[in-house]
């Protein structure tokens, strides 16, 4: 088996595993580590316990940020190798956490999920919720953290401040993430805005987004971010000429060159369309109409 890359130091005690979805190993005090996020599912574990083992650290706590699934799928495989690990996350996603299948459920509408929507993709393996943590100071392994609110992405997130490194997770994308994927998962719109305004305030020296390379260019990281959400606010909001719920996504999946040809990244999408109208409802541009039996979005 071929050797894996060694973590990258951030900072004194931040060190990030990068991938397809970043972690971070936080080294405290006496050999003692804090993760932030596990990954996807129980290889990521494995890397984030070699990762461990080469720093010659034990975790005494986990941070998970929010609990899409790519963000805590490791904890199943980690807290069973460290059982004296204490799993902190936000109320809201803990639910989540210790019940996965509420994940694809939300997804699909509240009803039950079709097969396809019930992968590890989506649904993790449930994890144990110790300590349910706001935002504010916390203080493990000897280590003073600050988690800041960056909810948007998800209904409650946080992001961890440590040394002058802001572990971001998915408040916001690296720029090729962003141009992978033009349409960026929300659930709270008006939320996901005001979390671009948190990481920039954040005084961080770099910022390690949830998805994408660590960067010390924080004030290009949020444009960057900002920018898309701006064009697919925009998309959608061309799209609602009395279009129907379905209709709009079509548009703006054609607008923004959206590959939607699995069940879960179409209904990812649908989700995160569902967030913008409801956010343009909110601050007044568009309007939703009852018309035959079909919800009708129309520009105000």
């Amino acid at each position: 088996m071929a050797r894996q890359e060694p973590p990258l130091q951030l900072s004194e005690h931040v060190y990030a595993l990068t991938g397809a979805v970043n972690s971070a190993i936080v080294a405290g005090e006496d050999g003692r580590a804090v993760l932030v996020d596990t990954g996807q599912d129980s290889d990521h574990g494995r890397r984030v316990r070699r990762a461990l083992d080469d720093l010659g650290l034990t975790p005494v706590a986990v941070l998970n940020t929010h609990s899409h699934a790519d963000h805590y799928g490791g904890n199943d495989y980690l807290v069973r190798q460290y059982p004296e690990a204490v799993v902190h996350a936000p109320p809201f996603e803990a639910a989540i956490m210790r019940a996965p299948y509420l994940e694809p459920v939300y997804l699909f509408h509240g009803a039950k999920p079709p097969a396809e929507m019930t992968t590890k993709w989506l649904q993790a393996k449930p994890s144990p919720v110790h300590v349910e943590v706001e935002s504010g100071e916390l203080e493990l392994a000897g280590l003073r953290l600050r988690l800041l609110d960056v909810r948007g992405h998800a209904h409650r997130m946080f992001a961890v401040l440590v040394d002058d490194v802001l572990i971001a997770s998915d408040a916001v994308f690296g720029p090729a993430t962003l141009e992978r994927y033009p349409l960026p998962f929300g659930q709270d719109i008006g939320q996901q805005k005001a979390a671009h305004g948190v990481v920039a305030a954040s005084g961080a020296r770099v910022a390690l987004p949830g998805h994408g390379e660590p960067t010390e260019d924080l004030v290009g990281l949020v444009e960057a971010n900002a920018a898309a959400v701006a064009r697919a606010e925009g998309a959608v909001l061309a799209a609602c000429d009395g279009a129907g719920t379905e209709e709009v996504l079509a548009r703006v999946g054609e607008a923004l060159g959206l590959r939607m040809d699995d069940l879960p990244r179409y209904h990812l999408n649908l989700c995160t369309v569902a967030a913008y109208l409801s956010h343009l409802r909110e601050t007044g541009r568009v309007e939703a109409r009852l018309e035959g039996g079909r919800l009708a979005w129309t520009a105000a």
